[in-house]
């Protein structure tokens, strides 16, 4: 009898043993599942705050993208900007007190720009350019074919200097290096720029006198106005390059 029940206190341990690890082990198993979902929990986090920070980072260059394709589309409006003035000059035959300066200085400046633009390898320079210097050759024609023949001495100066910008700018890009020209023709921009945009000062004198600003070009201004915004902000963040946001900041003062 001692024997059997024996047995059973020793069975029953056996079982209370096997039931305490089975707990333990459920317990463990609990922890270890818990412990994965919490883990794929934060990865899942981790991954989404990841993928946030990259959008967050390629949303400025998206925009970027977008203004470096506007840019060269504003540089053409601000060269269709003077086309109502110039028709209505054409019709008028008379230029009255709107100088030629502006278009002279928008040929000499397409010219330069896009030759820059050729020798950087800057594709949205160079061709927003050249349809600059188209359209100012244009407007040059229409004011010289409508003012009086006592301008002639002073249409011969402007044609001069457009003479000379193209041929001396022609030589330095064949006779230095790229590298040389590059930096040359950029410098010469800048302050072709800066006369450009200073050309309509040429008819302060008038607007002060007459107290109406009829003779410098609303539509031009407004035009240059978006056209320096959107270049200052793909000269600075997206090409790093002096030659083309430092004209442009001063173009919006």
């Amino acid at each position: 009898m001692k024997t059997i029940k024996l047995s059973l206190i020793f069975i029953t341990l056996l079982t209370e043993i096997h039931r305490a690890a089975a707990a333990s082990s459920s317990s463990t198993s609990n922890i270890s599942i818990r412990r994965a979902r919490a883990s794929s929990s934060s990865a899942a986090v981790a991954e989404q705050t990841s993928t946030s920070s990259t959008q967050l980072k390629q949303s400025p260059q998206k925009w970027l993208a977008v203004a470096n394709q506007l840019a060269p589309c504003t540089t053409i409006l601000c060269s269709l900007a003077p086309l109502p003035t110039i028709l209505e000059l054409s019709r008028n035959k008379s230029v009255g007190k709107m100088p030629l300066l502006p278009y002279t200085s928008m040929i000499c400046n397409g010219f330069v720009w896009a030759l820059y633009g050729h020798l950087a390898k800057l594709p949205t320079v160079k061709y927003g350019n050249m349809i600059g210097i188209t359209l100012g050759s244009y407007y040059f024609k229409e004011w010289t074919s409508a003012a009086a023949a006592s301008a002639s001495g002073a249409i011969l100066y402007h044609k001069l200097a457009i003479t000379w910008a193209i041929l001396l700018n022609s030589l330095v890009a064949v006779r230095f290096p790229r590298k040389v020209s590059t930096e040359i023709v950029g410098k010469e921009g800048v302050f072709v720029f800066i006369l450009l945009f200073a050309s309509p000062l040429s008819a302060l004198k008038d607007v002060i006198a007459s107290k109406s600003a009829q003779s410098i070009p609303l539509p031009f201004t407004i035009a240059a106005l978006i056209n320096c915004s959107l270049w200052s902000l793909v000269g600075v963040l997206l090409m790093n390059d002096f030659n083309i946001y430092f004209p442009s900041i001063l173009g919006l003062l």
